[in-house]
């Protein structure tokens, strides 16, 4: 273990990436992936073992073998659900050990101590859970002493990220026939682009309904566009800020929500010179 640097976490280490640089991994280690219960104890039942390649190093002088951390009641010890545990099957238990106890057929990592009086703890390190004392009642294993434990940085699987991937595509392809949907309603098919384009920007920003329906009303009054239904609206802006009665009211040609606002008539001449180029 020379010339390794690790942080101490009670009489376990942790180790990162970077503690195990320029290690040779040549030590096959059984792997149990069901984990092992940081929480309340936990049944893991037979699982079959996979052999992880593992540096010679960081294997105990007895036989070791690993799990998987599940539950938050060693976090205190920056033991977190997901670290690897490397654990030592030793020959004999320490006051002070963090250990995987198999509690009436059930495994939990608890720290053992041995108090005063002789009795015998499983304590968690973390203020939510309550110490257990051991007693002759209770059928008790000790499955092994935590040597170490190993944090890799988070990385999501391929399978996650591809399904993420394609269900975006698929998004931005409905997204994608949506707006073209949403452009025929322009009176000029050659300005569709630019006339939606503009109105996203007009809107940008705005809080209010009325603010928001501003430049669709102006473009609707310099007949660059067709006054759109609910659903078409919705298609390409969303109904996140604006209502079905308010689409109704503020873009109605007959209700003159508009005809004092100055800012109403520039963006009215704004749309009749983009679709007069």
């Amino acid at each position: 273990m020379s010339g390794l640097h690790i942080r101490q976490t009670g009489k376990a280490s942790l180790l990162s990436e970077s503690d195990l640089e320029g290690m040779v991994f040549d030590t096959p280690v059984p792997f149990y992936d069901m984990g092992v219960s940081c929480g309340n104890p936990l049944e893991t039942g037979d699982v079959p073992r996979i052999l992880m390649m593992m540096p010679n190093e960081i294997v105990g002088h007895y036989e070791t073998y690993c799990t998987r951390a599940f539950g938050d009641s060693m976090q205190d010890l920056g033991i977190m659900t997901g670290d690897v545990l490397i654990v030592e099957s030793v020959p004999e238990y320490h006051s002070g050990d963090i250990v995987v106890a198999e509690i009436d057929d059930e495994k939990t990592l608890k720290t053992y101590y041995v108090d005063e009086e002789g009795g015998q703890w499983l304590v968690p390190a973390n203020k939510r859970y309550k110490a257990t004392k051991l007693t002759s009642s209770m059928k008790i294993v000790f499955k092994g002493r935590l040597i170490h434990h190993m944090r890799r940085a988070p990385q999501d699987s391929t399978q996650h990220i591809m399904e993420c991937i394609q269900e975006a595509k698929e998004l931005l392809k409905r997204q994608g026939a949506e707006s073209e949907e949403f452009k025929s309603l322009v009176a000029k098919p050659e300005y569709a682009d630019k006339v939606v384009a503009r109105l996203h920007e007009l809107s940008e920003g705005k809080q209010k309904p009325k603010d928001i329906l501003m430049p669709l009303r102006a473009a609707i009054e310099a007949g660059a566009i067709r006054r759109p239904t609910w659903a078409e609206y919705g298609s390409e802006f969303g109904f996140k800020r604006t209502s079905k009665t308010s689409l109704s009211d503020y873009t109605d040609p007959m209700k003159n929500k508009f005809a004092d606002e100055q800012q109403f008539w520039t963006m009215v001449d704004d749309f009749r010179k983009l679709i007069a180029r």
